[in-house]
């Protein structure tokens, strides 16, 4: 496996960032902020409607970080994703606290999550704006394990290893969740129509 000049860097800049966070350095907690806090922000923006609450939460979760970096360990994941997993942790806290609205799919016996998998995907592929919206609403309506899972592997584009490790599951599981999320879309935006 060769790795190019921007990976070695790259591997080389997070060494310095965590050497220096485990020294209590203030340089690397300026670096690890710059680079960490957009994507952490990002991550717990899309849990938490209330951009207030994002932000304050992205400040726990990367102080969290900083506090307890000697805990990471770079065999088991990335500096990134070590630090999602702390931010999707902290952003499930925050929501046992701020339940959010839910949408019933039992009050309509015509829709099935029995719809096979080819019928989801063209529908949920072939959409326009209309049904681009209908889709953000729909996934607003997820549980936030469920919007998270979608979140990292369709819109952040990790792999399930990755978010395997952020959600403290096995892969399989994911892929298989993955699927019935799907199927639930795919339900939920029916019901949202009918609406």
């Amino acid at each position: 496996m060769s790795h190019t000049r921007n990976d070695i860097q790259s591997n080389n800049r997070t060494d310095e960032i965590v050497r220096g966070l485990r020294r209590g350095n203030t340089m690397a907690q300026r670096q690890f902020l710059q680079l960490y806090a957009p994507a952490v922000f990002a991550l717990i923006a899309r849990l938490t409607p209330n951009s207030l609450d994002a932000e304050e939460l992205t400040q726990d979760s990367l102080l969290r970080a900083i506090v307890h970096i000697d805990s990471y360990d770079p065999a088991l994941a990335s500096l990134s994703t070590w630090i999602s997993r702390i931010a999707y942790r902290t952003a499930l806290n925050n929501l046992r606290n701020h339940p959010r609205p839910t949408l019933s799919l039992d009050n309509n016996p015509d829709i099935s999550l029995q719809a096979d998998e080819k019928t989801v995907q063209d529908f949920l592929q072939n959409s326009d704006d209309s049904m681009t919206e209908l889709l953000r609403q729909a996934i607003d309506y997820l549980p936030p394990d469920e919007q998270t899972l979608l979140n990292l592997f369709y819109f952040d584009d990790l792999p399930l290893k990755d978010i395997a490790f952020i959600m403290e599951a096995p892969p399989g599981t994911l892929a298989t969740r993955l699927h019935r999320i799907r199927k639930k879309l795919y339900s939920l935006i029916l019901t949202l129509q009918q609406q």
